[in-house]
């Protein structure tokens, strides 16, 4: 795992795939159900919840569609649609799962304590996952973390995907995803963000990538909650 040192009571990281129980395109810690044992999966979540001193059986975990929606956690909801969840209940775990899309965490800096985990890939920045995610927090100050996606050295696109993005962001086809995701955070009002900067395609023995490997693969995520 890769862990956040958060600024504030906050428990936050980011999955590698290495660790869990699932085998062949899924192996080993894949925490994304399509295609793999559910058992499995169930058992790759507790794994990566105990990790970090959290309690699985109350893992919120959207179905995520590329969209600009964020739910607020509620124990065991697994199955609403979105991509991002946030809390301010002190333990509750969130989940946000990605394969090359970006893992993102932002957390409030000022006053109670407030944690959104986000899935973002092109379409959801486009369409504004990352400012729903801080405006959920309040739209206080804020700190937040771009985790490992498919980097600026990997991630072609076509132009009506650039379009969509500052003209600087794409060079030669491809799309600097992590610079893009700093940017929309930035322009939502989060003065400190971090970045991991690490392409999940170039890296097999710790990532999965939908670019590397098409649909048969694993997932990793950014896993977080308000320290109990």
């Amino acid at each position: 795992m890769i862990r956040w040192d958060a600024p504030g009571p906050y428990v936050v990281a980011f999955t590698t795939r290495a660790g869990g129980v699932s085998e062949g395109p899924y192996a080993s810690l894949n925490l994304g159900a399509r295609g793999d044992d559910p058992a499995r999966v169930a058992r790759n979540r507790e794994l990566a919840c105990e990790a970090l001193g959290l309690d699985a059986g109350r893992l919120a975990v959207n179905r995520q569609r590329h969209s600009p929606t964020v739910h607020r956690a509620a124990p065991g909801v697994r199955d609403e649609p979105g991509d991002g969840l946030w809390s301010d209940e002190p333990g509750q775990p969130m989940l946000a799962l990605a394969a090359d899309c970006l893992p993102i965490a932002v957390a409030t800096t000022a006053g109670p304590p407030r944690l959104a985990v986000l899935h973002a890939g092109w379409r959801g920045l486009a369409e504004g996952v990352v400012e729903a995610g801080v405006a959920a927090l309040g739209g206080g100050p804020a700190a937040a973390i771009v985790g490992p996606a498919v980097g600026p050295c990997c991630y072609a696109v076509g132009p009506e995907v650039a379009r969509l993005f500052d003209p600087d962001l794409t060079r030669g086809g491809v799309l600097d995803l992590w610079a893009a995701a700093e940017r929309a955070l930035r322009r939502a009002g989060v003065a400190s963000v971090e970045r991991v900067d690490l392409c999940t395609r170039c890296n097999p023995g710790l990532f999965f990538s939908h670019r590397r490997s098409g649909r048969l693969r694993g997932v990793q995520g950014v896993i977080g909650a308000v320290a109990g």
